[in-house]
């Protein structure tokens, strides 16, 4: 791929993912929001969101061996055709069964797209920038997240059903995909299985690299993701109206827009490790405010949901950077898949459990939970990537191909 190629992948991924996500989260606003409304309890509204994200980790643990076959063009372009038959199907009914089957193959398509999309933008950036630019993807994802909740009320108000203008939205990101084919991602030599070098190399990058990385990812998806698809519906609980809880999923997606770029930018300076602790601290204090005002939460709802969406994700970016930092071809887009699947554990699993536990124990015990969680996240950073371990600061990259 020459550098005219490589710029325009780092240009047209974010921007098919920002229609992508815009599309995704505008449906599953509307069904969670519409499932809340008929009364239904919040454990309910988390299994659709938890229905999308089981479908993402299952794309995402074959994800490598399909981009290994097909390459990451195919399996982009591919990807988002089923994401939009399967918003297209939700345009024929409302009933919860194939709400929660549309938003299963949703998490599949959206998975695939995920890792090929990411993967090959890590690799595509340039080095010294590798910060900034998966900070410039992970905006356009929570630009996506900020918009799609954002066009409930606006296309309640003009009459439009919102399935309807989602699966438009869809179709124009797999119409932005198609010039990828044109483009192919760098060619790597094939590994050889079996031999004893290989099979040391990959044994040292799991256990030195990708098991802290893995157990960061899945407490930060529990942070954010969970929590994007659970306080617009908690806060309808608490006495919001519809589109006041609509503008609250659109305030958790601009902090994931706004502040990523900069949690980038910080980590090409002065490391992950030190921007990741960081990060946590944040989290920690959102949550104890939350924890602190859980008796009359409304006021405080907004700066909670925009700094988990945001600071919690920016942990994830800071992931991604990492691996940028240390591996490439075929390792690269396997360990983007699992650290994508570690993630989508937190967030499948979020919405589901942390419905049920505010159903039984309301806001105090559901804040006392991410609170709780936060520590644990700022904690196996701290522990985990200590100085001197080869995850520690912003040092040359080293390649493990």
């Amino acid at each position: 791929m020459n550098s005219r190629q490589s710029s325009a992948v780092l240009w047209v991924i974010p921007a098919v993912y920002f229609v992508f996500v815009a599309s995704e989260f505008a449906l599953m606003t509307h069904m969670a929001l519409q499932t809340a409304a008929q009364g239904r309890p919040v454990v309910v509204v988390g299994s659709l969101a938890t229905a999308m994200w089981v479908g993402i980790v299952l794309a995402s643990t074959r994800a490598h061996a399909v981009v290994a076959r097909y390459g990451h063009a195919r399996v982009f372009v591919a990807a988002t055709a089923l994401a939009c038959a399967a918003i297209a199907g939700t345009t024929w009914h409302e009933h919860i069964a194939g709400w929660l089957a549309s938003a299963f193959v949703l998490g599949l398509g959206g998975g695939f797209v995920w890792v090929a999309g990411e993967s090959w933008l890590a690799e595509a950036a340039p080095a010294e920038k590798r910060g900034l630019y998966v900070g410039l993807f992970e905006t356009a994802v929570g630009l996506g997240l900020m918009v799609g909740p954002a066009m409930v009320p606006l296309l309640r108000w003009l009459d439009v059903p919102v399935p309807l203008a989602s699966t438009a939205l869809m179709l124009l990101a797999l119409l932005v995909s198609l010039p990828l084919l044109a483009f192919t991602a760098p060619a790597r030599p094939t590994v050889q299985a079996g031999t004893s070098a290989d099979t040391a190399a990959d044994a040292a990058a799991w256990r030195t690299l990708m098991f802290p990385l893995l157990a960061v990812a899945v407490l930060s998806g529990l942070m954010e993701a969970g929590v994007s698809a659970l306080l617009p519906a908690i806060s309808m609980r608490l006495g919001m109206t519809l589109e006041s809880a609509a503008w609250l999923g659109a305030v958790i997606g601009a902090g994931s827009a706004l502040l990523q770029p900069p949690a980038g930018h910080l980590a090409d300076r002065f490391g992950v490790r030190h921007i990741t602790l960081a990060a946590w601290l944040v989290v920690l204090v959102a949550n104890a405010v939350l924890l602190m005002a859980a008796s009359n939460p409304l006021q405080v709802l907004w700066f909670v949901g925009f700094t988990l969406g945001g600071v919690g994700g920016a942990v994830y970016t800071l992931m991604i950077v990492e691996l940028g930092n240390r591996l490439s071809g075929a390792r690269l887009v396997r360990a983007i898949g699992w650290l994508v699947v570690a993630y989508s554990v937190g967030t499948a699993s979020s919405p589901a459990l942390g419905g049920a536990l505010f159903d039984a124990t309301g806001l105090h015990g559901l804040a006392s939970a991410l609170l709780f969680l936060s520590a644990a996240g700022l904690a196996v950073t701290y522990l985990a990537l200590t100085p001197g371990t080869p995850l520690q600061g912003r040092k040359p990259p080293v390649r493990v191909s």
